[in-house]
């Protein structure tokens, strides 16, 4: 067997220069060598490291992707192999989770429900809002036109505007800054509360209404506060967050909830996303899957005010002038609103906000009744001559029917402190007032009363008509409809339904 040489390493020794010692020679050729030792070491410990940095384990084939997987995933994801009902462990049956959603809400869980749901543009539904939070003597009826002549014929005092539109934003700084610390206005903290706090935007500035006693507590205790905390303050108050929910049904709260998760979820999304680079304003615009919102045009302080919940400050629209009716100065903001819908594109709807007419219709008829009871002294003060005028006529409503009284909101003491028109006390209390004028006077009166009464029993008539809307709209119809197609699907109903709708 041959012997194989083995190559002797190349030494890495420098050689001396000419003229050295060979001793220093040998010292220098050792240092050299020294030096290469450490610094091959280095490396060796540098490329392990890294080596360990690559794999958790040095024996490990680090191209195989199996080694290449985090451990700690691999063994959580082995034990749920391992015993496969541990992850569906503690999870709600889909059939569970159906009844649930279809069981209608119950008192306490409207009331511990931190959201809110948005609510319709529709008069019944703010009216029965302002009922339940003690709001008396007030009514909200749709507008059709806001010109002088014709808001002149709505209830009076009007006490504000609730205009909805079809959000976009738009630009008010420009806007004049006066003075409204003594302006109740709260902003709009959260989402789907703008019918809310437009509707409390007005009644908290309105001279002369009676809030009742929470509605009254609450606009103390925020008098003093920013409008974001009044804000923050009125949609974290439960009792007006529960009227607000009124309306609603649990499908309603599991939507808004669903959203609000959606909505989280992008905002997320977008923190972790770089700011965008070189973004240029664009003009605002109305988009059609644009949402909408409600807003207040109120008369307060000696000027008109627009207040959006969803700005920073009110918004002043002029100061007041003697004579005209306030909504004189909403009139132009209001017409510019609808000017930028174009088209067919109806996409706003005004309220108002006025004194209940029932409250005025009793008041006149309390006033007649009383002016009937001055009619009948006069008569028997004019020896006998004008109750021959009368005797077969009968009144419409006398004051002493009790019964019939309470069913128009009064009592006999309303009827004695009811104030007389002085033109006609002046008429009936003249001495040489003739029979012919007695009994234009009474028949006028008459006139008078049979069409109040008749207003009355309209207006009446129309609120139980509000009251069915509202009762229709609190009905969950959702198990009905649910129970009728799972007894078509039992019955192969639907599955024939299919089939004739493929053939």
């Amino acid at each position: 067997m041959a012997t194989q040489e083995i190559p002797r390493p190349q030494s890495s020794a420098v050689p001396a220069a000419s003229g050295e010692s060979g001793l220093k020679a040998t010292k220098r050729s050792s240092e050299v060598n020294d030096k290469a030792a450490i610094t091959t070491t280095q490396s060796h410990s540098t490329e392990g490291l890294r080596k360990r940095k690559e794999s958790p384990c040095e024996d490990a084939d680090i191209t195989s992707p199996s080694n290449r997987r985090n451990p700690k995933r691999k063994a959580t994801e082995s034990a749920a192999v391992a015993t496969p009902s541990a992850a569906n462990q503690g999870a709600t049956p889909p059939s569970v989770l159906l009844r649930e959603a279809l069981e209608p809400l119950g008192p306490d869980e409207l009331q511990e429900w931190e959201g809110w749901c948005e609510v319709e543009s529709e008069p019944a539904f703010f009216n029965a809002m302002l009922r339940e939070m003690g709001v008396l003597d007030v009514k909200v009826q749709e507008v059709f036109c806001i010109e002088e002549g014709y808001v002149g014929q709505l209830p009076q005092p009007v006490y504000g505007f609730i205009f909805l539109y079809q959000y976009f934003t738009e630009n008010y700084e420009d806007d004049e800054i006066v003075d409204d610390r003594d302006l109740w206005f709260a902003n709009q903290t959260t989402a789907n509360a703008c019918a809310t706090v437009a509707m409390a935007n007005i009644i908290m500035n309105s001279d002369g209404l009676e809030l009742g006693s929470k509605l009254l507590e609450f606009k103390v205790a925020t008098q003093n506060l920013s409008t974001p905390l009044r804000g923050h303050a009125l949609s974290s108050n439960m009792f007006i967050r529960s009227v607000h929910n009124s309306f609603t049904r649990r499908m309603d709260h599991l939507n808004v909830d669903l959203y609000l998760e959606g909505e989280a979820t992008d905002a997320k999304k977008n923190k972790r996303r770089a700011p965008p680079k070189n973004t240029k304003k664009k003009k605002p615009k109305i988009d059609a899957e644009s949402g909408f919102h409600f807003i207040a045009y109120v008369p307060a302080n000696g000027s008109v005010w627009e207040l959006d919940g969803l700005k920073g400050r009110p918004i002043c629209l002029g100061p007041l002038q003697d004579g005209e009716h306030w909504t004189k100065l909403a009139d132009p903001e209001l017409k510019a609103r609808m000017q930028q819908f174009e088209g067919n594109n109806i996409a706003f709807n005004l309220l108002a906000l006025c004194k209940s007419p029932l409250t005025t219709l009793a008041e006149n008829l309390a006033r007649t009744m009383r002016s009937f009871e001055l009619l009948a002294d006069r008569a028997r003060n004019s020896q006998g001559d004008l109750v021959e005028l009368t005797a077969g006529e009968v009144q419409p409503l006398k004051g002493d029917d009790e019964e019939r009284l309470a069913a128009y909101g009064l009592a006999p003491r309303d009827i004695q402190q009811a104030k007389v028109d002085s033109a006609f006390e002046t008429q009936v209390n003249d001495p040489l007032m003739e029979k012919t004028k007695f009994w234009e006077l009474y028949n006028k009166l008459a006139t008078e009363q049979i069409s109040l009464i008749r207003d009355y029993n309209s207006e009446v008539a129309a609120l139980k008509v509000d009251d069915d809307r509202v009762k229709g709209r609190k009905k969950d119809h959702t198990p009905a409809i649910h129970c009728w197609l799972q007894k078509l699907t039992e019955n192969g109903i639907l599955t024939d339904w299919a089939s004739d709708l493929q053939a």
